[in-house]
Protein backbone atom coordinates (compact mmCIF):
# COMPACT_ATOMS: atom_id res chain seq x y z
CA UNK A 1 0.00 0.00 0.00
CA UNK A 2 1.19 3.54 -0.79
CA UNK A 3 0.07 6.86 0.45
CA UNK A 4 0.44 10.41 -0.13
CA UNK A 5 -1.10 13.20 1.50
CA UNK A 6 -1.82 16.66 -0.13
CA UNK A 7 -1.53 19.72 1.94
CA UNK A 8 -1.36 23.39 0.49
CA UNK A 9 1.69 23.83 -1.11
CA UNK A 10 3.68 27.58 -1.68
CA UNK A 11 1.45 29.04 -4.49
CA UNK A 12 1.96 31.82 -6.59
CA UNK A 13 1.22 34.78 -4.77
CA UNK A 14 -2.43 35.87 -6.07
CA UNK A 15 -2.94 32.46 -5.67
CA UNK A 16 -1.90 32.03 -2.18
CA UNK A 17 -5.79 33.66 -1.43
CA UNK A 18 -7.27 29.71 -2.46
CA UNK A 19 -4.74 27.92 0.08
CA UNK A 20 -5.72 30.37 2.99
CA UNK A 21 -9.14 30.79 2.27
CA UNK A 22 -10.84 27.65 4.03
CA UNK A 23 -14.01 27.37 1.55
CA UNK A 24 -11.82 27.43 -1.46
CA UNK A 25 -9.39 25.14 0.12
CA UNK A 26 -11.35 22.58 0.38
CA UNK A 27 -12.08 22.67 -3.29
CA UNK A 28 -8.90 23.23 -4.51
CA UNK A 29 -7.58 19.84 -2.25
CA UNK A 30 -10.19 17.95 -3.43
CA UNK A 31 -9.61 18.98 -6.92
CA UNK A 32 -5.87 18.79 -6.45
CA UNK A 33 -6.15 15.11 -5.25
CA UNK A 34 -8.40 14.00 -7.66
CA UNK A 35 -6.15 15.55 -11.06
CA UNK A 36 -3.28 13.46 -9.22
CA UNK A 37 -4.71 10.46 -9.38
CA UNK A 38 -6.19 10.53 -12.83
CA UNK A 39 -2.66 11.35 -13.90
CA UNK A 40 -1.55 8.27 -11.64
CA UNK A 41 -4.07 5.90 -13.10
CA UNK A 42 -3.31 6.97 -16.23
CA UNK A 43 0.72 6.38 -15.67
CA UNK A 44 -0.18 2.99 -14.19
CA UNK A 45 -2.90 2.15 -17.47
CA UNK A 46 0.26 3.36 -19.73
CA UNK A 47 2.44 0.66 -18.15
CA UNK A 48 0.37 -1.45 -20.88
CA UNK A 49 1.19 -5.38 -20.73
CA UNK A 50 0.17 -7.15 -17.65
CA UNK A 51 -3.07 -7.28 -15.40
CA UNK A 52 -1.24 -5.81 -12.37
CA UNK A 53 -1.09 -1.96 -13.92
CA UNK A 54 -4.43 -2.38 -14.71
CA UNK A 55 -5.62 -3.29 -11.54
CA UNK A 56 -3.13 -0.85 -9.33
CA UNK A 57 -5.04 1.74 -11.93
CA UNK A 58 -8.28 0.93 -10.27
CA UNK A 59 -6.93 0.55 -6.57
CA UNK A 60 -6.17 4.51 -6.78
CA UNK A 61 -8.38 6.06 -4.73
CA UNK A 62 -8.58 9.54 -3.06
CA UNK A 63 -9.97 10.49 0.46
CA UNK A 64 -10.28 13.79 2.79
CA UNK A 65 -7.47 12.82 5.90
CA UNK A 66 -9.06 16.70 7.59
CA UNK A 67 -9.77 19.55 6.49
CA UNK A 68 -6.36 21.23 5.41
CA UNK A 69 -5.15 17.44 3.51
CA UNK A 70 -6.34 14.87 1.12
CA UNK A 71 -4.77 11.80 0.80
CA UNK A 72 -4.27 9.47 -2.48
CA UNK A 73 -3.63 6.05 -1.83
CA UNK A 74 -3.50 2.81 -3.57
CA UNK A 75 -4.11 -0.63 -1.70
CA UNK A 76 -2.71 -2.74 -4.62
CA UNK A 77 -0.04 -4.99 -2.83
CA UNK A 78 3.17 -4.07 -3.95
CA UNK A 79 2.08 -0.56 -5.18
CA UNK A 80 5.07 1.14 -3.47
CA UNK A 81 7.44 -1.22 -4.28
CA UNK A 82 7.15 -0.68 -8.12
CA UNK A 83 6.95 3.11 -7.58
CA UNK A 84 10.28 3.18 -5.03
CA UNK A 85 11.96 -0.22 -6.18
CA UNK A 86 13.88 -2.29 -3.35
CA UNK A 87 14.21 -5.95 -2.13
CA UNK A 88 11.77 -9.00 -2.57
CA UNK A 89 11.71 -11.76 -0.89
CA UNK A 90 9.33 -14.81 -1.28
CA UNK A 91 6.62 -14.98 1.94
CA UNK A 92 5.37 -18.98 0.76
CA UNK A 93 8.21 -20.44 -1.53
CA UNK A 94 11.85 -21.14 -0.92
CA UNK A 95 12.65 -18.61 -3.72
CA UNK A 96 11.87 -16.09 -6.22
CA UNK A 97 11.32 -16.80 -9.70
CA UNK A 98 12.41 -14.45 -12.01
CA UNK A 99 11.65 -15.00 -15.60
CA UNK A 100 15.18 -14.89 -17.86
CA UNK A 101 13.40 -15.53 -21.08
CA UNK A 102 10.42 -14.24 -23.20
CA UNK A 103 8.30 -17.31 -22.57
CA UNK A 104 8.27 -17.32 -19.17
CA UNK A 105 7.51 -13.01 -18.59
CA UNK A 106 4.81 -12.32 -16.80
CA UNK A 107 3.66 -16.28 -16.12
CA UNK A 108 4.03 -18.88 -13.09
CA UNK A 109 6.20 -22.07 -13.06
CA UNK A 110 2.93 -23.89 -12.83
CA UNK A 111 1.71 -22.30 -16.11
CA UNK A 112 4.42 -23.40 -17.89
CA UNK A 113 4.29 -26.48 -16.40
CA UNK A 114 3.15 -29.18 -18.81
CA UNK A 115 2.61 -33.33 -18.39
CA UNK A 116 4.92 -33.74 -21.49
CA UNK A 117 7.51 -31.25 -19.97
CA UNK A 118 7.91 -30.95 -16.61
CA UNK A 119 10.22 -28.45 -15.04
CA UNK A 120 13.36 -29.22 -13.04
CA UNK A 121 15.88 -27.48 -11.14
CA UNK A 122 19.06 -27.08 -12.56
CA UNK A 123 21.55 -26.04 -9.17
CA UNK A 124 24.43 -24.10 -10.26
CA UNK A 125 26.90 -22.87 -8.14
CA UNK A 126 27.30 -19.19 -9.65
CA UNK A 127 29.29 -17.66 -6.65
CA UNK A 128 26.32 -15.33 -5.95
CA UNK A 129 24.84 -16.77 -2.44
CA UNK A 130 21.47 -15.71 -3.33
CA UNK A 131 21.09 -17.83 -6.35
CA UNK A 132 19.39 -20.66 -6.02
CA UNK A 133 19.41 -22.55 -9.49
CA UNK A 134 17.86 -22.41 -12.69
CA UNK A 135 14.06 -23.86 -13.34
CA UNK A 136 13.95 -25.25 -16.94
CA UNK A 137 12.80 -28.03 -18.75
CA UNK A 138 14.59 -30.44 -20.97
CA UNK A 139 14.18 -29.59 -24.69
CA UNK A 140 13.84 -33.14 -26.43
CA UNK A 141 15.10 -33.41 -30.62
CA UNK A 142 12.76 -34.73 -33.60
CA UNK A 143 13.52 -38.76 -31.98
CA UNK A 144 12.24 -37.87 -29.24
CA UNK A 145 15.93 -37.92 -27.10
CA UNK A 146 16.31 -35.42 -24.60
CA UNK A 147 18.94 -32.48 -26.59
CA UNK A 148 19.84 -29.25 -24.52
CA UNK A 149 18.02 -27.63 -20.76
CA UNK A 150 15.87 -24.88 -21.84
CA UNK A 151 16.00 -22.74 -18.89
CA UNK A 152 12.96 -20.31 -17.77
CA UNK A 153 13.87 -18.94 -14.65
CA UNK A 154 16.66 -18.29 -12.25
CA UNK A 155 15.74 -18.94 -8.62
CA UNK A 156 16.25 -16.33 -6.09
CA UNK A 157 15.97 -16.06 -2.25
CA UNK A 158 15.54 -12.53 -3.02
CA UNK A 159 15.70 -9.77 -5.52
CA UNK A 160 16.48 -5.87 -5.91
CA UNK A 161 13.75 -4.58 -8.11
CA UNK A 162 14.39 -1.19 -10.22
CA UNK A 163 11.61 1.62 -9.51
CA UNK A 164 8.97 1.77 -11.74
CA UNK A 165 7.25 5.19 -10.90
CA UNK A 166 3.63 5.55 -11.75
CA UNK A 167 2.67 8.51 -9.20
CA UNK A 168 3.58 11.22 -10.94
CA UNK A 169 6.45 13.11 -10.58
CA UNK A 170 6.87 16.43 -7.67
CA UNK A 171 7.41 18.97 -10.49
CA UNK A 172 4.16 17.43 -12.17
CA UNK A 173 2.10 18.08 -8.75
CA UNK A 174 3.54 21.34 -8.43
CA UNK A 175 1.60 21.99 -11.72
CA UNK A 176 -1.45 20.21 -11.17
CA UNK A 177 -1.52 22.04 -7.90
CA UNK A 178 -1.42 25.97 -9.47
CA UNK A 179 -3.39 24.94 -12.71
CA UNK A 180 -6.25 23.53 -10.21
CA UNK A 181 -5.87 26.91 -7.68
CA UNK A 182 -6.22 28.87 -10.69
CA UNK A 183 -9.24 27.01 -11.66
CA UNK A 184 -11.16 27.64 -8.28
CA UNK A 185 -9.72 31.29 -8.24
CA UNK A 186 -11.06 32.02 -11.81
CA UNK A 187 -14.38 30.88 -10.72
CA UNK A 188 -14.42 32.39 -7.13
CA UNK A 189 -13.82 35.69 -8.94
CA UNK A 190 -16.20 35.03 -11.72
CA UNK A 191 -19.17 34.53 -8.83
CA UNK A 192 -17.83 37.50 -6.91
CA UNK A 193 -18.07 39.73 -10.29
CA UNK A 194 -21.39 38.30 -11.32
CA UNK A 195 -22.70 39.52 -7.63
CA UNK A 196 -21.57 42.23 -7.55
CA UNK A 197 -23.32 43.69 -11.09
Amino acid sequence: MIRIEFHPPDLDPILRVVATNERLRRSFLKNWANAAAMDARANARAKGGRRYWSDLARSIQVRRVSESAEEVSSSQIGAGLKQFGGTVRPKHAKALTIPIVPEAKGKTAYELERPDRPLFVVSEATGDPETVGVLGYAKKSRKGDVSSFHPLFVLRRKAQMRPEPWFPTAQRIAELANREARIVYNKELKNWNTQQT
